[in-house]
């Protein structure tokens, strides 16, 4: 069948886009859509040839434009009415025929990255997607969706500049938010404040968006070491909304942050108001803390029972803990050890602090941080991304989890995932030096997975004497990832689980871990770090031992801790609590439990 003439224009435009002539495919397309406003893929290329010219906002209306005019909007609604009813494979059939009646259709392609994303398959998501935005540049449903992929995936760098595209292309507070949470959970500060200052005219001053963006700051500057533009940032977040609990918690966690009776007085009465159980739990975290500087420890440890028994957790996490550190143990046997990646001697060497939250390691990494060899990060998700992209690698081309196909892996498949671990972690480095800091303290689950794929890879194992462990975790609110640590029982029971996890990788790797524990450190320093650096091939400086005045940004808990001078305040602290510990005591190893009754005598 013969074209018609629109149709013969239509191609025209797009051979000139293809030619790279955008401008002189507008001349074509504006008098097509005035001519026939229906036409829907006009309009979406008629939107990418004005964003390629440079009039992004009318790119962006002009996108938004040819949804109304979309010819496919009843088999979209059949698309909808399949999700209702979990209708999978049939959903995914019906946007494939959409998509080849209509090449690039918005909604199609929508529901199939949406799938991919809701099964576990960002890269197929993004696979999807990647070429669309080409085609669709305008397209902020398409663009969001991405962003979201290369966030699952792990893929930070591709996350952050996708969402400034957004920000870009829709300068609104929503696309500033999702940045700014990008930027702050990746430990881009410099580029998080200058957004936070784009953000703060999309706000009411008196809203509750205004509040959070003031605390989201304060913690970032609370993380770079500006304690006092940190704290007025997180009281100016609760004189706008004194319910803002996690603004109350951020406070209480300078630890000697000391509250007017103003403040203690507004903390009281929002514990005492009909707010949500979480939002009761972390004032109640903050005014136990309160109640803590002020060196009442009975009557604090009182106040932080009842703020830990009001978290709403998952109850089968421990029976998830032991499970997940069985299988390891199962899997990662000596055998499927042997196999490794080529060793990367041109890149930086990562070098992995591990151990539960709360051991000390934060303090490790520190005093490693100040070598004029080693660049301090923060705790990364990386690890986990790489072990989760691997384990989909691994039922995709051997139809099995990771764990059972670990023997299967070729050093260059090893290699490659060594790899991806350093391109995304480089968003953290800033820094051209030859080892670098991961304090993600679950990597300890982990460490298999590190000998496999970064055969140079350094990994500490830091430990603490349980109980002053355990009172640690259980003072400390966490806003994820922690769920065990608001039971003492299983508190107990976990610190058990992570050393014998470390006592089968000492038996299936012996001295590939270097330990440290936190009372040694404490009480010498020199000889420890030494110790460590040495084993890294290292020479000792003393500037590690002056950690506490350096002005790196510290991403932890104990942020406020180790930017003062070593002390023992946090060795053996369990001793005047002992009654009130007796659960925890009661679930611990005899042997770990010695442990600490011979710190306890010293």
């Amino acid at each position: 069948m013969p074209q018609s003439p629109i149709q013969i224009r239509y191609e025209q435009a797009v051979n000139l886009v293809n030619e790279g002539k955008p401008a002189d495919a507008i001349k074509l397309l504006y008098p097509l859509v005035q001519q026939s406003p229906g036409y829907y893929q006009a309009w979406l290329l008629f939107s990418r040839c004005l964003f390629e010219t440079g009039y992004v906002k009318e790119a962006v209306q002009i996108a938004r434009h040819a949804d109304s005019v979309d010819p496919l909007v009843s088999h979209f609604q059949r698309i909808q009415l399949c999700m209702q009813h979990q209708r999978i494979e049939e959903a995914t059939g019906i946007a494939r025929a959409m998509l080849e009646d209509v090449p690039h259709h918005c909604k199609a392609l929508f529901t199939l990255a949406s799938l991919a994303l809701s099964s576990g398959q960002p890269e197929v998501a993004i696979a999807i997607l990647t070429p669309e935005v080409t085609m669709q540049p305008a397209n902020i449903t398409l663009r969001r969706l991405l962003a979201d992929g290369y966030a699952r995936s792990g893929q930070y760098s591709n996350a952050i500049a996708a969402s400034k595209v957004l920000v870009q292309l829709d300068e609104c507070f929503e696309n500033l938010w999702r940045l700014l949470g990008l930027l702050f959970k990746y430990g881009q500060y410099d580029e998080f404040l200058h957004f936070c200052e784009i953000a703060a005219k999309y706000v009411d001053n008196q809203s509750d968006e205004s509040s959070q963006l003031a605390l989201l700051k304060g913690q970032a500057l609370r993380v770079l070491g500006r304690r006092d533009e940190s704290i007025h940032c997180l009281t100016s977040s609760l004189t706008i909304n004194p319910n803002n609990a996690e603004a109350w918690l951020a406070l209480a966690d300078f630890k000697d942050y000391v509250f007017t009776e103003a403040q203690k007085h507004q903390l009281e009465s929002l514990l005492n108001r009909p707010v949500s159980a979480e939002v009761k739990c972390m004032a109640s975290f903050a005014y136990a803390r309160l109640c803590d500087a002020k060196g009442n420890t009975q009557a604090s440890f009182k106040h932080y029972a009842a703020a830990n028994a009001l978290k709403v957790t998952n109850p089968h996490v421990v029976e998830g803990i032991q499970q997940d550190l069985a299988n390891i143990k199962h899997q990662y046997c000596a055998s499927a050890l042997y196999e490794q990646a080529e060793a990367l001697n041109s890149h930086p060497t990562p070098v992995f602090i591990v151990g539960l939250p709360r051991s000390g390691s934060t303090l490790v990494e520190q005093m490693l941080a100040c070598h004029s060899h080693i660049e301090g990060t923060m705790e990364q998700p990386t690890l986990l991304h790489v072990e989760q992209r691997a384990n989909r690698h691994s039922q995709t081309h051997y139809h099995a989890k990771l764990g059972d196909t670990l023997s299967k892996l070729s050093a260059k498949e090893l290699t490659d995932f060594g790899n991806i671990y350093l391109k995304e972690s480089a968003v953290f480095r800033h820094q051209n030096m030859r080892f670098f800091t991961d304090k993600q303290p679950f990597n300890f689950r982990l460490i298999g997975l590190i000998h496999k794929i970064l055969p140079k890879a350094i990994i500490i194992d830091v430990v603490r004497n349980p109980m002053d462990c355990g009172l640690s975790l259980f003072k400390q609110y966490f806003h994820s990832g922690v769920d065990f640590s608001y039971n003492l029982n299983h508190i107990g029971t976990v610190y058990n689980y992570y050393r014998s996890m470390m006592a089968h990788w000492d038996s299936v790797l012996p001295g590939k871990v270097i330990r440290i524990h936190y009372e040694s450190l404490i009480d010498d320093p020199t000889t420890q770090i030494t110790r460590v650096l040495n084993y890294m091939g290292l020479e000792f400086e003393p500037q590690c031992l002056s950690f506490h005045t350096t002005s790196r940004a510290i991403h932890t808990a104990s942020s406020e801790q180790v930017r003062q001078p070593i002390n023992r305040n946090g060795v053996c602290g369990w001793v005047n609590l002992a009654g009130e510990l007796q659960v925890l005591q009661d679930s611990l190893d005899p042997v770990y439990l010695s442990e600490s009754l011979a710190l306890k005598q010293t």
